[in-house]
């Protein structure tokens, strides 16, 4: 399982914000895990583009 922590993406919103990036196939397991240790989050959301290294750099 793939998961790092980052800025949130502009595409998702204009304020500052941490994200922690993850792979789509692994959301329902990041979905469980967070219910299990009562975590609080905003959201699940999933971006429309390809991850570019050049312009995606968080870290």
């Amino acid at each position: 399982m793939y998961a790092q922590i980052s800025p949130t993406p502009r595409e998702l919103s204009v304020c500052c914000g941490i994200s922690l990036l993850i792979h789509q196939e692994d959301i329902d397991t990041i979905r469980k895990l967070a219910e299990e240790q009562e975590l609080e989050y905003i959201g699940i959301e999933g971006l429309d583009n390809e991850f570019n290294n050049r312009r995606h750099r968080y870290g």
